[in-house]
């Protein structure tokens, strides 16, 4: 899943890579000030709507509501505990994404102090931020409170998503406190004196204002009293998103500084391709993404390795599938002549080259969509494992057949596996390799995502690691490149540390020792 968000992981780049700035703005730098206004203020409209999706989702959806009408001594199961941990998991990054603008922004206003409009623009930002955040915090937390046990489940440690004990306790401290309640009433006074009524940023501004005043009004004080058994001021709060500080200073040091640049070399790359049979799965990693924060565990991105004709010469000539290719109605029984008579656009693309001159070996759901890219172009990443179904060559075929059809399709922001139109990086390879009438494949280990099936990389490798040695096995191990961040390199590993590297945390990268 590796571009998701990528439109505001460019914007967030962007913002990051031009934060110093002169102390004065020339007229030279106009509309790079714009484009940062813009995208600052779209970020904010754009994650304020999946908070007030989310917790819509929360208040409304049928699993919620029976959760709400358990009594207090009824057990969850583990479908509802997954459940209630993926909604906590979202809001949480969504509070990160505003996060970001809050520091960008603030930051940057800093350098602004004699241009009065701008300075109003930035406060604007930084402060929708502000009251997305609080009346989401509110909604989600009010949402949950009737939920038997709902305290245990989300204070518990989830190495998955990186989150530590007591994270939902801190998170309650930090919105049910008058300290908040008065950076809330100070903002809305600033605020009032600038006129910013026209903002694209107004309405929401508004409306959020209005649901945080009413909650403080009314049983603001009575939440918090249950919460924390007193008020206290001066409390130094924990950090509900683990290591926050250190990753947005990364965020900007380090990929920021790096560029393009990720940790398995070229000379690997070469490596790996020489390993590599048209039909295996890349399962990749780069870290200081922040689409990282939002896809399930430490393992984000899937892709499907094509080859080139030489490559899949193994397929032309095997015979069953010459003989299912007849069968198709070529009497050639060639797969290749298959390939190019059923999809002639696209096969003649596969046989193209990226900017760089490097031929198209992949196959992947992007941003952009499905491409053809190079191995060069997909293996540039910081971790990388190849993996290969344990499928008969006449079903790696037939899988490989089937992916083409998804050539060209636009990248799914929503992660609905319940339909085809639009496609996720993990879901090309679930419709390449699962099972059909037609032909055998893989039993892909499906989760509940709010309410939407999903097949994720990350479990796909847990999957492997579980069954690994036994008769459920799907996949074979191929090779492992693990990154270490502290050391700027990847290493080859072995099939034992890609077994546990799906219980990795989201920042793994921090607990890296220099020596390993």
């Amino acid at each position: 899943m590796k571009n998701l968000n990528a439109f505001f992981i460019v914007m967030i780049t962007m913002i990051l890579s031009t934060s110093v700035m002169a102390q004065s703005i020339h007229e030279d730098d106009v509309i790079l000030e714009k484009v940062f206004l813009q995208s600052n203020s779209q970020i904010v409209i754009h994650n304020r709507k999946k908070l007030i999706n989310l917790t819509e989702f929360v208040k409304k959806n049928e699993l919620f509501e029976n959760l709400r009408k358990k009594s207090g001594s009824s057990a969850l199961t583990n479908d509802e505990r997954q459940i209630i941990r993926e909604a906590w998991a979202g809001l949480l990054y969504h509070h990160l994404q505003l996060n970001h603008v809050i520091n960008n922004v603030s930051n940057r206003e800093e350098t602004l102090k004699d241009d009065a409009f701008r300075s109003d623009e930035y406060f604007t930002i930084e402060y929708a931020a502000f009251l997305a955040q609080y009346s989401s915090a509110i909604d989600f937390i009010r949402a949950m409170r009737k939920i038997p046990s709902i305290d245990k489940v989300l204070n518990e440690p989830n190495l998955e998503i990186g989150l530590e004990k007591n994270t939902f306790k801190s998170f309650k401290f930090d919105y049910l406190n008058i300290e908040k309640y008065a950076e809330f009433f100070a903002h809305r006074l600033v605020f009032m004196k600038k006129d910013m009524d026209e903002h694209i940023l107004n309405e929401g501004i508004k409306k959020d204002v209005h649901l945080v005043s009413k909650f403080n009004r009314g049983k603001a004080a009575v939440y918090t009293l249950k919460n924390a058994g007193a008020i206290t001021t001066n409390i130094l709060f924990k950090i509900y998103f683990p290591l926050q500080k250190n990753i947005s200073e990364w965020m900007g040091d380090e990929r920021v500084a790096r560029g393009d640049e990720f940790l398995i070399t070229p000379e690997q790359i070469k490596q790996v391709h020489s390993e590599l049979r048209a039909g295996d799965v890349l399962i990749e990693r780069r870290n200081w993404y922040v689409s990282n924060i939002g896809l399930p565990g430490f393992w984000p991105h899937a892709a499907l390795y094509l080859g080139r004709p030489e490559e899949r010469a193994y397929l032309e000539e095997d015979e069953d599938v010459k003989q299912w290719v007849r069968e198709e109605g070529h009497l050639s029984g060639s797969f290749e002549e298959l390939l190019r008579a059923r999809y002639p656009d696209v096969y003649e693309e596969s046989l193209g080259v990226d900017n760089h001159g490097y031929k198209y070996r992949v196959l992947e759901a992007m941003s952009e969509g499905v491409v053809f890219t190079s191995l060069e172009h997909s293996a540039d990443a910081d971790s990388l494992a190849v993996i290969r179904p344990k499928l008969s060559t006449l079903d790696i075929a037939k899988g490989l057949l089937a992916s083409l059809k998804y050539k060209g399709r636009p990248y799914d922001f929503n992660f609905d596996f319940r339909t085809d139109s639009e496609v996720v990086c993990s879901e090309l390879i679930f419709y390449a390799y699962h099972p059909t009438k037609d032909k055998n494949g893989i039993d892909f280990p499906i989760t509940t995502t709010l309410g939407r099936p999903v097949v994720t990389p990350n479990n796909i490798i847990k999957d492997l690691a579980e069954n690994f040695g036994s008769d459920k096995q799907q996949f074979d191990f191929i090779l492992f490149l693990d990154g270490n961040d502290k050391k700027r390199e990847a290493t080859f590993s072995t099939i034992d540390a890609l077994k546990s590297s799906w219980n990795r945390p989201k920042w793994f990268i921090f607990t890296q020792n220099r020596s390993k």
